[in-house]
């Protein structure tokens, strides 16, 4: 096979000039908003379009890590340890071939692999060339999206084969209109909840999604259908049991990938989880609480058959670069990347594996004890506060979205911008119904450091002692604001 083409270089020589001004903080921080698309460019104050800058800040409490977080000193520190790899990056895969080696011994059984993606909306093209490899010669594909609503702004559009931004990591894009090249793709869709924000009952959506995969059969058309673990309000739909049967019941007719961008299930469901033969997508930035953004696709064994290509569209150029591509799967592309490698995205999953490494060593009941003090301590603050309400049909005990009784449409969006400027950080505005909600997130590294703090002392309450003040923080501010009618 010819090698694949690439449209840029991102070796030593392209490079040189950045490092030629020096390797410290101002470097690092501008390779860490690199290789993305709008979304994780710097604007004049130096944050990006969630408020975050590339470093880490102090006095910033972040409580959203269901849409991003500000990088910790431990994934800062980590970044800065592979800074010498950016140098020959363009030159060598030894770099990212490490990167994915420590993401799949923590997540993966042995022969998955790794796409690493410039965010988890990018996942979404991998998952589906992938899907049309397994599909017959001109074969149509029908994408059952779950949860539309309630997962990343761009995924309807990324999994019909359509640009999700006017931007991308590699070159232009136009928000709506196909990648080119792109083999036509039926989007159909399934929501979680009904008109009134009560969520669906899961057998309800199993029975829909199995009638969708019957109608594209009939249709002679392979069905990639996902299954969402954990939306933008903590609900998880289809069953895996369903997207087993499915398999079962049509093979080598539907592909599952499951939707864990938000990585709030236990690691042992994503290795099940490729055990079955399922696509998985994460996101090193929600969750995880690494920068901004970071997407992994992670693939099973023998998830291709042996002689079966990988169609490349010419519009995936301008989301991937070489390296992103693990090498087994890489020899079956014919077709352009926008570059050798992306080093932004590299030291953001170095950042991302920081954490996730730290996290996977602690002991899970400390893990248990640091959300159940978390869920408690919301509680009884949201009981002190008539101003506001939890929302009741949330099921994830580290994703709690909050209503403010009485806020006029759009308020959300004022409390978010104001709160920001106080320094502190919730998810962006979700729709429930006809409400609009606002989330308060726990992460990884804030348990990890919960974990740590028990480990000096031995008590929970000191462990969580700094969270709890800044849940007092957070809420006394948000109170004030809406007391002071300033943002209704």
């Amino acid at each position: 096979m010819s090698q694949p083409l690439v449209r840029s270089s991102a070796g030593p020589q392209s490079l040189a000039p950045l490092f030629r001004a020096g390797t410290g903080e101002p470097l690092l921080a501008m390779m860490l908003a690199s290789g993305g698309d709008e979304r994780i460019a710097l604007a004049r104050d130096g944050r990006n379009r969630y408020a975050a800058q590339p470093r880490p800040e102090e006095g910033q409490v972040w409580f959203s890590s269901s849409t991003a977080s500000g990088i910790s000193p431990r994934g800062w520190a980590a970044a800065a340890e592979a800074m010498p790899f950016v140098l020959l990056a363009g030159e060598t895969e030894d770099w990212f071939a490490n990167l994915r080696r420590r993401l799949l011994n923590l997540l993966a059984p042995r022969g998955a692999q790794v796409v690493f993606c410039a965010s988890g909306t990018q996942a979404e093209y991998a998952a589906l060339v992938l899907a049309q490899a397994r599909a017959k010669p001109g074969q149509k594909i029908v994408n059952i999206l779950v949860g539309p609503d309630e997962t990343g702004r761009g995924a309807p559009l990324a999994a019909a084969g359509r640009h999700f931004l006017n931007s991308a990591p590699f070159g232009a894009a136009r928000a709506g209109f196909p990648l080119d090249g792109f083999a036509a793709v039926a989007l159909a869709t399934l929501h979680l909840r009904d008109a009134a924000g009560t969520p669906l009952p899961v057998d309800d959506i199993d029975a829909k999604a199995a009638a969708l995969v019957r109608v594209a059969r009939a249709r002679g058309a392979h069905t990639l259908v996902h299954l969402l673990d954990g939306s933008k309000t903590g609900l998880s739909a289809i069953s895996r049991a369903c997207a087993a049967k499915l398999m079962q019941d049509n093979p080598g007719e539907v592909t599952v990938v499951v939707d864990a961008c938000q990585l709030r299930c236990p690691p042992e469901q994503i290795f099940a989880d490729l055990e079955a033969g399922f696509l998985v997508m994460i996101s090193g930035s929600k969750f995880l609480g690494g920068p901004a953004f970071s997407g992994a696709l992670l693939v099973p064994e023998d998830f291709l058959a042996d002689d079966a290509q990988i169609p490349w569209p010419d519009g995936l150029a301008d989301h991937f670069a070489l390296h992103d591509w693990a090498p087994l799967l890489r020899e079956r592309i014919e077709g352009p990347f926008g570059a050798r490698c992306n080093a932004g995205l590299g030291l953001r999953w170095e950042a991302a594996l920081a954490e996730l490494e730290a996290f996977c060593a602690l002991d899970p009941v400390l893990i248990q004890a640091a959300k159940t003090s978390f869920q408690g301590e919301t509680r009884r603050q949201i009981l002190a506060l008539p101003r506001f309400e939890m929302d009741a049909s949330a099921g994830e005990p580290t994703l709690i979205p909050i209503f403010m009784r009485g806020a006029e449409k759009g308020a959300t969006e004022k409390v978010l911008r104001a709160l920001r400027l106080q320094g502190l950080h919730l998810g962006q505005t979700v729709q429930i119904g006809d409400r609009e909600a606002l989330r308060l997130c726990l992460s990884a590294p804030q348990i990890t450091d919960f974990a740590w703090r028990y480990t000096q002392v031995g008590s929970e309450n000191f462990a969580f002692a700094p969270l709890r003040a800044n849940l007092e923080k957070l809420f006394a501010a948000w109170d004030a604001l809406l007391s002071s009618n300033s943002v209704q």
